[in-house]
């Protein structure tokens, strides 16, 4: 799978980016992204995560992640998430809904979420709210009381460079950063209570969970 399977989030091109090209908002942001990456990797509700995130980093007055569909042609899942949802490729063509949706809070497009999911191991009014609303889909599939299964999680973006703990840091020109629109992304399947999977998912986080205003720096005198 590419690491930019759809457009850049567009919020992010009118918010500014307050973090400055400097050692010190560099380790900053590389310590901010293994605490969310963590905290991500540790829930089975990725949308409770990010609302905490935004109510903690002032995103939006009103912390509230909501799913704005994305109109794109289906996606074929992936081979070994066809496998782990217990279906062949050809299966899946035919068995497998898709659902993208942007997962949104205030301005700020947070992440991508591409779901592929069984709807004969849904009930009917969870297939009807995934098919005709935009709400996230961990809460529409809450009564599930599922449990969620890493497969993968790759880091698109470090702000500081390889080896760094090997070397003095770079001092940075100080002006402000312009990272990448794609942060990290998960791949996960999610299960029943029984242990039956019923969904995969990839997610792709943006910058936009990092465009808060960032600590001052120390001045020196």
């Amino acid at each position: 799978m590419q690491d930019t399977p759809f457009p850049a989030p567009t919020a992010q091109q009118a918010l500014p980016f307050l973090w400055r090209d400097t050692a010190t908002h560099r380790l900053m942001l590389a310590t901010l992204l293994a605490t969310l990456e963590n905290a991500l990797l540790l829930t089975d509700s990725a949308t409770r995560t990010l609302e905490d995130w935004s109510r903690t980093h002032g995103l939006a007055p009103t912390p509230t992640v909501r799913a704005v569909r994305v109109d794109t042609a289906r996606a074929p899942c992936p081979p070994l998430l066809c496998e782990k949802l217990e279906l062949t490729p050809q299966q899946a063509s035919t068995m497998l809904r898709y659902r993208h949706v942007r997962l949104m809070c205030g301005q700020h497009v947070l992440s991508h979420a591409q779901n592929w999911y069984r709807p004969d191991r849904l009930n009917a009014s969870m297939n009807t709210e995934l098919e005709t609303t935009e709400i996230p889909f961990g809460r529409a599939v809450t009564q599930l009381a599922f449990t969620r299964q890493l497969v993968e999680a790759k880091r698109l973006w470090a702000p500081l460079p390889h080896g760094w703990e090997l070397s003095p840091l770079p001092t940075g020109s100080g002006d402000y950063l312009t990272p990448p629109a794609w942060l990290f992304r998960h791949q996960a399947i999610l299960q029943r209570h029984d242990g039956a999977p019923f969904s995969a998912v990839t997610e792709t986080y943006t910058a936009d969970l990092l465009r808060f205003t960032p600590p001052s720096l120390p001045t020196h005198t």
